[in-house]
């Protein structure tokens, strides 16, 4: 009989963000990254350890030789881990038993306010007592967990969170400037940011940080957005529109095609021995592990070409970004808003370029293949796995003294916009959404498109200003790549634009008024001029346009479409998207290689 554990962290990026202040998402995110990993420094090693539980978490060297062990692990990565113990028929292991208990409570200790969810299943084999253990954490999510008080209504609370008050330690103090109480959780936080300010380093920035022989120096993170962070691009870089100041991004990026991998890994593995499925599993979650970090580590090392700087009075390089999560296949980070863009392209490329390097192992031994069903002949046809992964993620541009609370809704949502565009290709390449916030009062993507990018004008007509999402490479099944919008916003910047930049932005202002007679004539009238002058680019512009309306030829500014639910027509543009792309380009785009 085979007995298996399971545990995953729920809701990390609510625990993350949950008072809203920087130094508070920067001491949680550090200490959720320590919570589960394969090395002495996490926490899950030291409760093995602390309760004298032999397992294989830290996988043993090839030349040592091989010993038995209580528990064995197949995860153990991004805030989730599974094991298993061999037991007799109605006897749980001792050790999964003790390790469970000891966990949980380490657990509750340290991390009061994570929602976590676990289970402890058995069965013959270890892939049926794996999949038990899958259907019930997805039975416990799924249900509504009742919450007690944790005292009564007089107990004094955290303002910001609404947790029961505790007595602060002197530690906690020192970052808790104007505050008398905490939680227990943010009181753990400030003690951590503390550390972090002395020490100026930590392991999950050290995640993001190249190889040393990389850098001509060592780099720091800012943790202090009023201070220490850098918002803009030298004054000499700038555009004479561009005045970017306390800008900045919040990226949230997320591998494709995880979950269909992993199932034709599992039917790739029917019939295999115990020992082989932990390897395989083990082996891909370490594998995957390594691709996200060398791309967070190559679109680092870009970033500190383009955009170090120092203090004044000081010698101390900083790169403009902040690390706040990464694990699994899955990335998170604060960056200058101007360079956010070409961070998360550079990560997307590395990630499809590592992750073939890491896998190819798994692919050369399994045929990994998946069924899925055409949607025009209803007949179920099997595909083989492409040989690497992809990742897609929102971009979301705010400003600093934005509430964090409501910034991570957000761009997860403009992350699940940008893996909508992916899904509906074959081919699930990367793709990116953006979005430039200024309204603080809404916490729903769908709303604030709808309140700042679609609008009704004359006739009771529908314009939509934005697709924001875009693929991050070229594609033979769909034009809208980032290619082709980065070329509208370069021919609208020429000293022979046909439609200047500044005229599209004309045009959104009067469109968002309802206004489509008065935009009509700034375009048409911006046409006259070129046709006056002749030496312009209108072909090239309205070319350009084309491409990416997946038209031949387009000789105005908007195109119909099909609304959402294809009752009706509306119009589409990318007139906001190319404002949004052109305000937040402050310097030309510099490859990887160029740098």
């Amino acid at each position: 009989m085979i007995y298996s554990y399971l545990f995953e962290a729920k809701s990390i990026q609510n625990y993350l963000f949950r008072t809203g202040k920087l130094k508070d998402v920067i001491a949680a995110s550090e200490r959720l990254d320590s919570l589960i990993d394969d090395n002495e420094n996490s926490l899950l090693y030291k409760v093995l350890t602390a309760g004298k539980i032999s397992s294989d978490l830290i996988e043993q060297k090839k030349e040592a030789e091989p010993t038995s062990v209580d528990v064995h692990f197949i995860r153990c990565k991004g805030g989730a881990f599974y094991c298993y113990s061999d037991g007799s028929n109605n006897n749980i292991p001792e050790a999964l038993k003790l390790l469970r208990s000891s966990w949980t409570l380490t657990v509750q200790q340290l991390f009061p306010g994570l929602e976590f969810t676990d289970a402890l299943t058995s069965a013959e084999d270890l892939k049926e007592s794996i999949k038990q253990g899958h259907i019930q954490m997805a039975a416990d999510r799924n249900t509504p967990v009742i919450k007690f008080p944790l005292a009564t209504a007089i107990t004094q609370r955290y303002p910001k969170t609404g947790q029961v008050a505790v007595q602060v330690s002197e530690a906690a103090k020192k970052e808790s400037k104007g505050e008398d109480v905490l939680d227990v959780d943010t009181k753990f936080h400030r003690e951590v940011y503390e550390n972090i300010k002395e020490e100026g380093s930590a392991a999950l920035q050290n995640k993001f940080t190249p190889d040393k022989e990389l850098l001509n120096e060592e780099i720091h993170y800012p943790i202090n957005l009023e201070e220490d962070f850098n918002y803009s691009a030298k004054k000499e870089k700038k555009k004479k529109n561009k005045e970017a100041i306390r800008d900045m991004a919040l990226i949230h990026i997320d591998g494709n095609g995880l979950g269909v991998l992993l199932r034709a890994l599992q039917d790739a593995l029917k019939g295999e021995s115990d020992e082989a499925y932990c390897k395989a599993f083990r082996g891909f979650s370490s594998s995957l592990a390594k691709a996200t970090q060398y791309a967070a580590q190559q679109a680092t090392l870009w970033l500190y070409e383009q955009g170090r700087y120092q203090l004044e009075k000081s010698d101390i390089t900083y790169i403009p970004m902040r690390p706040l999560v990464l694990g699994g296949d899955d990335v998170t980070l604060l960056c200058r808003a101007d360079l956010a863009l070409e961070y998360s392209k550079i990560f997307c490329n590395e990630f499809r370029k590592s992750s073939e390097i890491e896998l190819n192992e798994i692919h050369e031994k399994y045929d990994l293949v998946t069924e899925i069903k055409d949607d025009k002949s209803n007949e179920t046809k099997t595909i083989k796995i492409k040989n690497h992964l992809t990742a897609s993620g929102g971009i979301l541009y705010h400003k600093a003294s934005h509430p964090f609370t409501h910034s991570h809704h957000l761009v997860e949502a403009l992350c699940d916009k940008a893996k909508k565009l992916t899904k509906s290709i074959e081919e699930t390449p990367a793709s990116l959404a953006f979005y430039r916030l200024s309204n603080t009062a809404l916490d729903d993507i769908n709303a604030l498109f709808k309140q700042s990018q679609e609008f009704t004008v004359q006739d009771n007509v529908q314009v939509d200003l934005a697709l924001n999402a875009y693929l991050v490479d070229k594609c033979e099944d769909n034009p809208r790549t980032f290619e082709n919008l980065t070329k509208c916003i370069t021919l609208a910047n020429k000293n022979n634009a046909a439609v200047a930049i500044n005229k599209w932005r004309q045009m959104a202002t009067h469109l968002s008024m309802g206004d489509k007679t008065e935009a009509d004539r700034v375009y048409q009238r911006a046409l006259d001029l070129a046709s006056a002058n002749g030496k312009t680019n209108l072909e090239e512009q309205q070319q350009a346009l084309a491409n990416i309306t997946k038209q031949e030829k387009l000789n105005n500014w908007c195109w119909p479409v099909k609304t959402d639910n294809g009752a009706n027509e509306k119009l589409q543009t990318i007139i906001s998207d190319m404002l949004i792309i052109d305000h937040f380009t402050c310097t030309e785009p510099t490859t990887q290689e160029q740098s």
